[in-house]
Formats: C-alpha cells, structure tokens, sequence
C-alpha cells in the first residue's frame, strides 16, 4: 500500500509535470500550412495558394518567394527535376542539398527562412510596378511563366513582369552577374529555383514560418 503522504508527492510532480510542459509553449506551437499543390511544364510553374481558412488567421501574415539565379553551359529544354540540377549547375545542386532537409518534411524547426535563404545566396522576388507581398495576400491562383521577354508571375486578370534585385529582368546575357546569380565558365543559358514559404508572427511578436515548398526551376529566356 502507498503511504498518503508518497500520493500527495506523486500528484505534486503529477501537477508541476504538467504546468512546466505548457509553460514552455509546446501545446502552444503554431503550425502555417506549406504550399503544395503545384504542376509544372517547362515554360510554366502552376501554384494554388492553401485556402485562409486552412491558416491560423489570428498568426498568419501571407507568403514569399525567394530565388536563385545560376548560369549553365547545358541547354535543357523539358520539365526541369531534381535530377538535372548538377547539369545546370553544380551549385543548384549543392543548394538543393541544403534545401532538402527542410523541404522534405513538416516537423517542427526555430529557423529563420529570412535568415536562412540569406545566408545561402536566395534573393527575395520583386515584381515590376506591383508589390509582391501584397498581391499573394489578393490572390489563391498563379503562375510563373517564361515568355520572350523574361519571366512573368500570372493570374486571372493580370500579369507582372518578375524584376531581380538589381531591378533587372529575368533575361539570359552574356554578360549575366550579380549578388542574386551563379556564374560559371563558358555559359550559354541560365536558370532560376523558385521556394515559397508562409509566413507570419506568433502571440509574443516573433516570426514563425512554415515549411518551405520549392516550386521548380525555369530557363531564362535570351535577351533580344
């Protein structure tokens, strides 16, 4: 028989276990849904955005892009795969390995995406005349799309010329370069990786993050 005073410490431990374990915020955790619904041909990355009711709207602020430009010596003319990224570039694939561990999976992780597409040479996309951020916040359907004069985000009723960071278009030159681009030796094309991620803050003000989706990759069109 358990002595009254040793059930008294038991149900104390019973109380504190439980008190500690919500303290620490992990019933707390607040999960933002990852893009995936995405279809690709070789010109055209098709997205459909979750729907806000699939988002914790009291947390969720909206979603990026982030980019990386790499030119190549090979000109691949299908749907772009995992597979092919060391023939482009053996950067893309080595940035890939990087991207895989957190792309792959749901589980919970405290990295900053901010930080982390950053620090490995990702850019943030812009549009030309239009703010990104806002127009993911008005939109559930898009797609990135190559045409002759460079790459386009499109939707139902517009389209918007995707701009770099140095407010260039996404055009292949000889003369390729930038703090957003890979260059090697002797290239003739160039391509673009794609990763979206939501976004937004959580009850104490700090940034939360879902799982990163890596849309696809797309040639850069040659400039006339």
């Amino acid at each position: 028989m358990i002595p009254n005073n040793m059930k008294y410490i038991s149900i104390f431990l019973l109380c504190f276990s439980f008190i500690f374990l919500n303290s620490c915020g992990i019933e707390n955790y607040i999960y933002l849904t990852p893009v995936t619904a995405i279809t690709k041909t070789a010109d055209t990355i098709s997205v459909t955005l979750p729907l806000l009711s699939d988002q914790p709207v009291d947390y969720f602020s909206g979603y990026t892009i982030y980019y990386r430009i790499y030119t190549s010596q090979n000109n691949l003319t299908s749907i772009i795969e995992s597979s092919n990224y060391g023939d482009i570039n053996s950067a893309m694939s080595t940035d890939y390995s990087k991207l895989s561990p957190y792309i792959s999976t749901d589980s919970f992780n405290s990295i900053n995406m901010y930080y982390f597409f950053n620090s490995i040479g990702f850019s943030q996309l812009q549009l030309d005349n239009s703010d990104m951020i806002n127009l993911l916040k008005t939109i559930n359907n898009f797609e990135l799309q190559k045409n002759e004069n460079g790459l386009i985000l499109k939707n139902s009723s517009n389209n918007y010329s995707l701009i770099r960071i140095n407010k260039e278009a996404f055009v292949y030159k000889s003369d390729l370069s930038g703090d957003d681009v890979v260059v090697i030796e002797n290239h003739i094309s160039a391509y673009a990786m794609f990763i979206i991620f939501a976004y937004g803050v959580d009850e104490y003000g700090s940034p939360i993050f879902s799982r990163p989706t890596l849309l696809g990759v797309l040639q850069l069109p040659a400039s006339k």
